[in-house]
């Protein structure tokens, strides 16, 4: 007699196939329904699956942050963008995310980039992050930076210099290049002791100030989702890659000299007598880890910080560069604001506390970096110890958070007409709304160490350039400074040459 109980066989060949479904199945139905994040508001095929974002950014080329601006106009200030990741639009809460950090509320890091670089930017523990800051603290501090400004003011007036001897020919200059050679030798001084960042890139040819720069794919977005993969390129050296693509030449250069500085910092064993450079400082530093003391550390910041003080600064210098040729009734109101302290254009500048005290100044300034967008997407932050709260939503030890500063810095409410540049608006910012709501160089314990080096370069450069020399555009739009990709650092639209501009006369 048969059994009325019927148990069916799965053939040992799919077995796998039906474990891996059950998996995928009962994850799904986590994720949707019993995740601690179920509640908040956001698309369920973001909740779902990491690739609805890879979609964005990875294949569609860095378009999530948009994305996500969208989730927020339709669900409200808090949105989940991913199974474990939610963002937040309101900077009431910001300054709950970006915690000043201490052992009371430390904020640690999750992988962002491609490249996991060991460095003190990419370090994610909240702790470690601590200690290997306060190592590099000291040399980028204002009152350090003052000390070395003679040394920066000898580079601007170099590429001065070297403008100069383009003015009256017909020679078109890529700004963004431009910009980023003299950002790249303040670098080089400041934080290796080079002379010149063209010795660390194994030479300069002029040419490059013609050229507009390499978009690159979104490498971060593939990165995050094939993290192994990009380890095992990370150990590839930089020579290899020469060999396949003559554009890592440059690289693998700076590599090799950068190495040959770090080694000969770390064989000397008496403490650095006179002005230092950043190795030297983290070499004798009592708050660096001495398990950090080591190549593989120094290499990795050198890279951290070349890759950090160079396009983002350039690209505040480019957009200003835009707004002011194409606005002559801003760039008229500069000039006159900067000849109340250089009333002679071929005069020395005047030290940088001086030109920091002008208001117009420092409105073009801040309207050039606001409007780069130069970090515009997602920076995100766990809370290891602390549930956190947002109008209700109970966000678990743990649990991803993240604003994105492009939100803020185009927000209507805070900037009227957010995409048009105006000086004024820093000039007129009575009850520090603006200011308030600028976050380009974040917040917290791990807002940029660079803050002051950039100011120290932006201030002297565009009072240098914008008072000696009559520029014009070259078959350039608004287009060419417009935000349309998030890798990390935004980029311009596919197919633009950059900011071209010809130098049409130079003061004598």
């Amino acid at each position: 007699m048969e059994s009325p109980l019927f148990i069916p066989i799965i053939p040992a060949t799919q077995l796998p196939i039906a474990l891996f479904l059950i998996y995928i199945t009962s994850k799904a139905i986590y994720r949707l329904y019993f995740s601690p994040l179920s509640s908040i508001p956001g698309p369920k095929l973001a909740a779902l699956t990491y690739w609805y974002e890879f979609y964005y950014d990875g294949y569609k080329g860095g378009k999530y942050t948009f994305k996500v601006k969208e989730f927020h106009e339709k669900y409200g200030p808090i949105v989940r963008i991913n199974p474990h990741h939610v963002h937040i639009n309101d900077i009431d809460f910001y300054d709950t995310i970006y915690a000043p950090g201490g052992t009371k509320h430390p904020r640690n890091k999750i992988r962002w980039l491609a490249m996991d670089l060991d460095s003190m930017f990419d370090t994610y523990d909240a702790a470690l992050h601590r200690k290997r800051r306060a190592a590099v603290a000291s040399p980028f501090s204002k009152q350090a930076i003052r000390a070395l400004e003679p040394a920066i003011f000898e580079i601007i007036y170099d590429s001065i210099s070297r403008l100069k001897g383009l003015a009256g020919t017909d020679t078109i200059v890529n700004v963004q290049a431009f910009w980023s050679t003299l950002t790249q030798e303040v670098i080089g001084q400041y934080c290796f002791g080079a002379s010149r960042m063209s010795d660390l890139r194994g030479g300069n040819d002029e040419a490059q100030y013609m050229q507009p720069d390499h978009v690159a794919p979104n490498l971060h977005a593939w990165g995050r989702m094939f993290p192994s993969l990009f380890d095992f390129i990370t150990k590839i050296p930089m020579s290899v890659f020469a060999v396949f693509d003559k554009r890592f030449l440059g690289a693998d250069a700076f590599e090799k000299e950068i190495g040959a500085q770090i080694r000969k910092v770390l064989k000397a064993d008496e403490p650095h007598i006179g002005i230092k450079n950043v190795f030297h400082e983290m070499r004798d530093s009592k708050h660096l880890p001495p398990e950090d003391k080591r190549f593989n550390y120094y290499q990795g910041e050198a890279a951290s910080f070349v890759a950090a003080g160079t396009d983002t600064t350039a690209s505040a210098l480019t957009t200003l560069t835009y707004f002011l040729l194409a606005n002559p009734s801003i760039l008229r109101k500069l000039r006159e604001e900067l000849r109340t302290v250089m009333p002679n254009s071929v005069t020395e500048l005047p030290p940088t506390s001086t030109l920091e005290n002008l208001p117009y100044l420092t409105g073009v300034i801040q309207e050039g970096i606001r409007l780069s967008f130069s970090v515009p997407g997602r920076l995100p932050r766990t809370a290891p110890n602390e549930e956190l709260v947002y109008k209700g939503y109970k966000l678990p030890p743990g649990t991803v958070i993240s604003q994105s500063s492009y939100l803020h810095h185009a927000d209507e409410r805070v900037f009227p007409e957010p995409f048009e540049f105006k000086p004024e608006r820093w000039v007129n910012d009575a009850d520090f709304s603006v200011r308030r709501n600028f976050l380009a160089f974040s917040r917290g314990a791990r807002s940029c160490i660079g803050i002051n080096l950039a100011y120290a370069e932006l201030y002297p450069v565009v009072a240098a350039v914008f008072s000696r020399f009559e520029l014009k555009l070259y078959e350039t739009s608004a287009r060419d400074v417009e935000f349309a990709s998030d890798r990390f650092i935004s980029h311009r639209p596919e197919g633009s040459q950059g900011v071209r501009v010809q130098v049409v006369s130079a003061a004598e």
